[in-house]
């Protein structure tokens, strides 16, 4: 077989010829036939000229600058570079900055767990919690409790009960009510509220479906207050007398003062605006009230004006929903005066209570609960057993390390 002449390309065709430089050796045919190895030209980066060329026979080859990258791939001359990312400023380099904080090289201390530093740590955890526990104990003790249990033996609507305190209770005298198996910390339960229309946005009743608003004659109207938590508020009434049943001495005198957080009135809950010579009632005019309350919101306390709307007293304690479904909520404390200025004294009392608040549906109960206080708050054991229970088990846990250090802690 004989070989190909080599062939120039002819100038009569236009530089842009479409043949492609070969970036390996070919095999070629001299002038006198023979076949020989020539090598691609290469190219100048901006002339005609070939920089090298082994048959002899070079011929010019149109100016092309060649892509590193991309070996074989002809790049127009006048190709500029690749635009920036979007977002993202020329120059800028996303590296967090050379402190000590963002390169992680602050100094760090980090602890040796020894025999010597871990036992007397754990004992004198010991040390402190026992004490401590034992006097939430005793200050729980202190405090005397009287729980009025009316869920069977009360109908519904104005019932009496009669019992006898057999001893007194001095100091500061404090009267709650309590309900049991009630789940107000049920989340779709906790999230019917409007904590904006609570500060006197009487329009505001996102979150509060179904009871945010109602139809009146007027058309649709906002409930205030609305949602499931105000509409179920508790709206039981207590009076206590001291004395029997069919001779009551004198009413026993008590106040709502005192009894909700001060925060709460200054910064959870606000009435609306009054307007210019009118009064709470007006500012509720273009609401309704919640569907199972009986009184409006501007007559909840007729006998203390500024007891009304959402600074009401009751209503307050009941919006701060409790975390259990047994819960005891605050009611009135004691006013400290004439026959009670030491306190509530022993004897017989009478308690008139208007029962009507339901809670057999769901199996609840509901009892009046008369008690002191001490410097730990109301009658409650729990904190003061776990203290003394994690105080007690940092003990043996201390004792144990020092066996265990001593039998084998110099083996190793």
């Amino acid at each position: 077989m004989s070989a190909l002449p080599h062939q120039a390309p002819s100038s009569q065709e236009p530089a842009t010829s479409s043949a492609q430089p070969k970036s390996r050796a070919s095999r070629e045919t001299g002038a006198t036939g023979t076949p020989v190895l020539t090598a691609t030209p290469s190219l100048a980066a901006g002339g005609n000229t070939p920089i090298s060329s082994v048959a002899g026979n070079s011929t010019a080859i149109p100016s092309t600058a060649v892509n590193n990258s991309n070996a074989g791939t002809p790049i127009n001359a006048n190709t500029t570079a690749p635009p920036a990312t979007p977002g993202k400023k020329p120059g800028k380099s996303n590296k967090p900055k050379v402190t000590r904080l963002r390169q992680q090289k602050l100094k760090s201390w980090q602890p040796t767990l020894t025999a010597k530093t871990v036992i007397p740590a754990i004992f004198l955890i010991a040390v402190i919690f026992v004490p401590v526990g034992i006097a939430l104990l005793i200050a729980s003790e202190s405090v005397k409790e009287w729980t009025i249990n009316y869920s069977d033996n009360c109908p519904m609507g104005p019932c009496t009960l009669s019992f006898s305190v057999e001893s007194d209770f001095k100091g500061d005298v404090f009267f709650y009510y309590t309900l049991k198996n009630y789940f107000q910390n049920h989340r779709r339960y906790l999230k019917s509220r409007n904590d904006n229309q609570l500060l006197g946005t009487l329009t505001s009743t996102a979150e509060c479906d179904p009871y945010d608003k109602v139809n009146t004659t007027n058309g649709m109207v906002p409930i205030a207050p609305c949602g499931a938590v105000a509409n179920s508020m508790f709206n039981d009434s207590f009076t206590l007398y001291k004395g029997s049943s069919g001779n009551p001495e004198e009413q026993v005198t008590w106040t709502y003062k005192g009894v909700v957080w001060d925060v709460d009135l200054q910064k959870k809950f606000k009435n609306p605006t009054i307007p210019s010579g009118g009064s709470l009632c007006d500012a509720f005019a273009n609401t309704s009230k919640p569907v199972n309350w009986g009184r409006l919101p501007c007559h909840l306390d007729d006998n203390n004006p500024d007891n009304n709307g959402f600074l009401n007293t009751d209503f307050i304690v009941w919006m701060r929903t409790a975390a259990l479904p047994a819960f005891r909520k605050p009611y009135r404390k004691l006013v400290r005066t004439g026959t009670f200025a030491n306190g509530l004294p022993a004897g017989d009392y009478v308690l008139v209570i208007n029962n009507i608040y339901p809670v057999k549906q769901f199996n609840g109960r509901k009892q009046f609960v008369i008690s002191t206080a001490s410097w730990a708050g109301g009658k409650n054991s729990f904190l003061g057993i776990i203290y003394i229970v994690v105080g007690g088990l940092c003990f043996l846990v201390g004792f144990l390390f020092i066996f265990i250090h001593l039998k084998w802690g110099r083996s190793h």
